[in-house]
């Protein structure tokens, strides 16, 4: 008997410990504001969910989607935000499981908008889908997001740094309050931080996926090499990384890593 209940108590800890620490079934939400100095009176308390780095086929399934949809549709957001890497590209994705996802991701709610970017994993059908589902994919171009006044947010989509300057660049050049990049590669920020780039969302690094106390992420990448971590600030470009809800497919685990979805509020300083 007391064999019994040390096999039983050791196999609940591990249970407790995989869930914890090395599962990536859960995730958390991670709230940041963002103080901005002489931001536009109506962008106060603007709120962006983020979201990353689904890797549908790797440990997050479709099913696993709908609650993520629900997750984010309970933070009331004004826009959302894909950074990249919807569908693992190992998978073999079918033509029903695709129209599930549209179905699902259309029913992703905010205020204004729904964006995305490209990541590395967002093969040919990735425009369609997320088009198809409601979303703006900004591959290399600028939108303008107008709230409650004449004063609006630039947001930039960057795929690549091969013209920066196009992709930052409008036809009507107005004024901003503020000026926002989605990319996919946090490593980018070294030449996003040259121009009027005030905020940087990104994904792609799994903040390291594995993360070793008192070292932190391990596991490195093109595009996050550099810049794993949850947060940076360049030349006065402030980044934030999202550590994604999948994992990549050379490592089947998150360890010390929960997988998360993002909320940010702007807030006038």
């Amino acid at each position: 008997m007391k064999k019994f209940i040390i096999v039983f108590t050791l196999l609940i800890i591990s249970i407790i410990l995989y869930a914890r620490f090395i599962g990536t079934n859960n995730y958390k939400i991670t709230e940041h504001t963002i103080e901005i100095e002489n931001l536009n009176e109506s962008f106060d308390g603007f709120k962006i969910a983020q979201f990353s780095d689904l890797l549908l086929g790797s440990t997050k399934s479709i099913s696993d989607l709908e609650d993520i949809v629900n997750e984010i549709n309970n933070m009331d957001a004004d826009i959302i935000v894909f950074t990249g890497d919807l569908i693992s590209k190992s998978y073999d994705i079918k033509n029903e499981e695709i129209e599930q996802i549209k179905e699902l991701l259309r029913k992703l709610d905010c205020t204004l908008y729904k964006y995305a970017v490209i990541g590395d994993n967002d093969l040919n059908n990735y425009k369609e889908i997320m088009t198809d589902s409601e979303f703006i994919v900004l591959d290399n171009e600028s939108n303008y997001i107008f709230y409650e006044d004449i004063t609006p947010i630039k947001i930039t989509g960057i795929t690549d740094t091969s013209n920066i300057e196009k992709a930052l660049s409008t036809t009507d050049n107005l004024n901003t309050t503020y000026n926002i990049v989605l990319t996919h590669y946090p490593d980018y920020i070294d030449t996003l931080s040259e121009y009027n780039v005030d905020l940087i969302l990104a994904g792609h690094s799994l903040l390291g996926q594995i993360k070793i106390p008192f070292v932190g992420g391990i596991i490195k990448k093109d595009g996050a090499n550099k810049y794993i971590d949850n947060y940076y600030e360049v030349n006065n470009t402030k980044m934030y990384v999202s550590g994604g809800l999948g994992i990549d497919n050379n490592y089947y685990y998150r360890l010390f890593n929960k997988p998360e979805i993002n909320l940010y509020r702007l807030s006038n300083k």
